[in-house]
This record gives structure tokens, C-alpha cells and sequence, in this order.
């Protein structure tokens, strides 16, 4: 993972830790998520209201950055040996909370709301159309691809674009968090709900934990401008890159079993073989990995890390965000 994603050579080994339980649920207690690189944390906040806790990125591309899980995930973590422990009492409390917030959500497609929703997209990439074509249509896309960079132009663009429908702050919070941890709070739930409502794709998730997620200029209406007006722009602008098809990768590699797909209504893809073949390549505890490739309609796309600007931040991964297609197991 060298070339793409920064590791630790030195890291302490397995036998140091334990898995995370509720108990480790304890302000200050310092672990590392159980992916290939370890990535080191720390825990900064404990809601049982809402059944969550915080943790900041300690190490790697994205340190600085806090991710906000509920309580159940606790197990994708482990910590040192010598961890304070939360009393009995408190976790007592963690249990219960998940008994309230672990259960499920349902939402399943309308197709005549998804008719009607089909030609918001298409009377939204009209209106994009014109907006993009008096964009200078000179960058050499595969150049951008194996420099994993995106266009500050479009940024740009795509900034004035969102401010414009009065959306920035709601972009700001999706593409940021996407890009970090989409299980990160709810902002990415609340567009999945939305997405369900639209007609796009079913809803197979968890119920809301925090009240405050449609709150506002967070609301339903916005939420569904919102990614309206992204599909509008990253599918009007890769068609006029003269794309009406991409090809994409994925690539994971896990410790056990390959797990069954986890239900999900976006799906995080690259352009970059590279990329997907650093995922591949897994850990020193890899057991299965596997890499998959597709071609796939720009109808799917939402966003990429053409126009993007958080996708060119932290990470440098030519990222693409999918519609998810609950028939299709790789995308």
C-alpha cells in the first residue's frame, strides 16, 4: 500500500490489544481500527442519547479527523490490554442504547416517484449544460486519472454552481464526510433515506438516532436538491468528456472470510486500478482479497473526483460515488 496510502512499518502487533467492547467506551481510551493499516485512534466523546462515540484519526492521511459510530461498531476496533474499563453501570446504559437505535429501516422504491424524479434529473442537466459547455473543455481526463487529481477549475465551478441553489454547506458536510467515513454520524444516511424517497434506491439501514438530521437546511427538500444537482453536474460533465460509460474498480481484502455485502445505497468506487489494487493488496492478516472491475453507466454516477474538491483533499484516490444497485454485488 506503499504507493498509495501511508502505513505504519512499525506497528505494534495483534497480540498487544483486544477486540473493542462496550466497556473500552471510555473518554480517552486509545485503540486502532481493525483494517489492513491499523489506523491508530483515540476515543473523544461517548453519547449514550444517541447511542454513538467519537473517535479522532490519530494517524495517516486523515488524522485530525473525528468519526462519530454507533455503539454496535465498537467491535471494528481494538484497544490496548490496559485500557480503562467503563463501570458496569454505564455499560448497562450502552446496552440499552442499543436495543433503541440498533433496529432496522426499510424503505423501498416507488416507481412512479422515481419517473417523476428522472425528469427533475434531466430538466437539472439541461440547466447544467449550459453551465459546463462554457467550461474550457480542455483537460486531458486520463492525465487526471493516473495523477489521481482532479480539476480546480471545476471545483470552482461546482462551488458557484452549489452556492448558487444556496447548497455549499450541505455539500461541504456529504462530500467531506463521504470521503472520510460515510458511517460517520448520519449526514450520508439522512441522502440515503432521501434517495429511497426519490425513487433511486431502496433503504436497507438503521432508523435515525438524531432528531437534528432533517433539521433545517438539512431538511428532505434540500437534501434531494442536493443530490439532484450533483448527478446533474459530474453525469453532464463526464458526457461531455465524451463518456457515457466508465470503467471502475474496487478492491477489498479482509482479515476472516470474505463477509456477505453490507446493505448500502451508495457505493465508493475508482477510476484508478491502482488504488483498487492497493486495497487488493491487503495486510499482513489478509486472509481473502478480492478485486473487481465493471463498466458502468454514467446514469449511476453522484459525484467524482473530477469536480470534487474534498475528493482531492486528504486523499488522492480518483474516487467516483455510485448509486448503489441492489442486484449488482461488486457495484
Amino acid at each position: 500500500m506503499t504507493d498509495i496510502y501511508a502505513h505504519d512499518s512499525n506497528a505494534a502487533p495483534d497480540a498487544d490489544f483486544v477486540v473493542g467492547e462496550l466497556g473500552h467506551l471510555v473518554v480517552g481510551n486509545r485503540g486502532r481500527l481493525l483494517d489492513a493499516r491499523r489506523t491508530p485512534i483515540v476515543i473523544t466523546r461517548v453519547v449514550e442519547e444517541v447511542g454513538a462515540f467519537e473517535v479522532e484519526i490519530r494517524g495517516f492521511e486523515d488524522v485530525g479527523a473525528r468519526w462519530e459510530l454507533p455503539f454496535e461498531d465498537v467491535g471494528d476496533f481494538q484497544f490496548a490490554r490496559t485500557s480503562e474499563l467503563a463501570p458496569d453501570r454505564l455499560v448497562t446504559g450502552f446496552a440499552r442504547a442499543i436495543e433503541r437505535f440498533d433496529r432496522p429501516l426499510d424503505i423501498e422504491c416507488d416507481p412512479d416517484v422515481r419517473r417523476a424524479t428522472l425528469d427533475r434529473l434531466a430538466m437539472e442537466r439541461r440547466r447544467i449544460t449550459e453551465i459546463v459547455a462554457r467550461f474550457p473543455s480542455d483537460r486531458d481526463v486520463a492525465s487526471c486519472v493516473a495523477k489521481r487529481e482532479g480539476d480546480p477549475r471545476l471545483f470552482a465551478l461546482l462551488d458557484d454552481v452549489l452556492r448558487d441553489r444556496g447548497l455549499a454547506e450541505l455539500e461541504r458536510q456529504f462530500s467531506r464526510t463521504f470521503v472520510s467515513n460515510p458511517r460517520s454520524g448520519e449526514t450520508v444516511k439522512g441522502h440515503a433515506i432521501v434517495l429511497a424517497e426519490l425513487g433511486l434506491c431502496p433503504y436497507r439501514g438503521k432508523i435515525v438516532r438524531d432528531p437534528k438530521v432533517f433539521a433545517g437546511a438539512y431538511g428532505k427538500d434540500r437534501r434531494a436538491d442536493h443530490l439532484l444537482v450533483r448527478m446533474a453536474f459530474s453525469q453532464e460533465l463526464w458526457a461531455r468528456s465524451g463518456h457515457s460509460t466508465l470503467m471502475l474498480y474496487r478492491g477489498a481484502a479482509t482479515d476472516g472470510p470474505l463477509p456477505a455485502p453490507r446493505p448500502s445505497s451508495f457505493v465508493s468506487v475508482t477510476l484508478s486500478k491502482a488504488v483498487a489494487d492497493a486495497h487488493f493488496a491487503g495486510g499482513p492478516k489478509t486472509q481473502v482479497a478480492v478485486l473487481w472491475r465493471q463498466a458502468v453507466p454514467i446514469d449511476r454516477l453522484v459525484m467524482s473526483f473530477l469536480e470534487t474538491r474534498a475528493m482531492n483533499e486528504q486523499f488522492k484516490e480518483a474516487e467516483a460515488v455510485l448509486i448503489a444497485d441492489p442486484a449488482n454485488r461488486a457495484f
